[in-house]
């Protein structure tokens, strides 16, 4: 009888366990001409690509040496390949919401390191743009908890640009925050206000002086014999496609700084 019960349990066991937790469905066209589906303006793109850089894609299947290590917003119209027209192999890449770099993150970190010290990338670009959505929330009361599980990482993870928000003493911020005490229900800032501009602004500066203080990074100035590295701040205006820079660049001790070929933050207003 126990042996039967035993044999019972184990189908039982086996049965549920066979069951996925996750269903899976075969997602491949059927390939026939004109056959449309959720994916085809990506299908198309590859078939381009492939069709118009059959070179590029031999070299690069030897290996990458880029010169830039790119650390931006997760935002889709903040895509640094089209932005600055680049080809694959040109820009070694992190991105995620507010460009935030944390000590805490294992993962930007990871791509720091193997960029600098195994891709040896010359300049690390912190480009943050106007119109984020993680800065614009930062701005706003959180919502009341009990929280989900999306909106948690999400608010723990902008904490430390509402910070910033809170702390700053850029006029133009102040002028945001006073504006914004005392609503209940304040509404997402415009994309041209001068506080929400500002802020996005002065998280890349954060990030860039964060990036900066990092052990590996000053243990690599302190190297004589590393290769040039410089730490660069800009944003990206995604209502006129302009890249500016925010003159934050920062290098070894003694090392000069290459100038970015890019107008200063401080003139962007007169050229919208």
């Amino acid at each position: 009888m126990l042996f039967k019960s035993a044999l019972l349990f184990l189908a039982a066991t086996s049965s549920v366990l066979a069951t996925p937790l996750v269903t899976f469905h075969n997602t491949r066209s059927s390939g026939k001409p004109g056959k449309q589906n959720e994916f085809n303006d990506l299908a198309q793109g590859n078939k381009r690509f492939r069709h118009e850089h059959k070179h590029l894609i031999t070299e690069l299947s030897e290996g990458q040496h880029p010169e830039y290590l790119f650390f931006g917003c997760s935002d889709s119209r903040a895509s640094e390949g089209t932005i600055f027209d680049a080809k694959p192999g040109t820009l070694f890449t992190e991105r995620n919401i507010a460009n935030t770099f944390k000590p805490s993150d294992v993962n930007a970190k990871s791509v720091i390191a193997y960029g600098v010290e195994h891709l040896h990338v010359k300049h690390i670009i912190v480009m943050g743009h106007y119109g984020c959505g993680g800065v614009a929330a930062s701005t706003l009361p959180a919502p009341e908890e009990p929280w989900d599980e999306a909106t948690t990482a999400i608010q723990e993870w902008i904490t430390p640009i509402r910070e910033l928000y809170s702390s700053s003493t850029h006029p133009d911020i102040v002028a945001l925050r006073e504006a914004n005490a005392g609503v209940d229900d304040p509404p997402s800032p415009e994309l041209e206000n001068p506080g929400f501009r500002a802020l996005v602004e002065e998280n890349v500066r954060s990030n860039v002086w964060n990036i900066a203080a990092e052990s590996l990074i000053e243990d690599h100035w302190s190297n004589p014999s590393a290769q040039d590295l410089f730490i660069h701040g800009w944003v990206y205006d995604i209502a006129t496609g302009t890249v500016h820079d925010l003159g934050v660049s920062v290098g070894a001790p003694g090392k000069p700084i290459p100038p970015a070929p890019w107008s200063a933050v401080q003139n962007a207003a007169q050229e919208l």
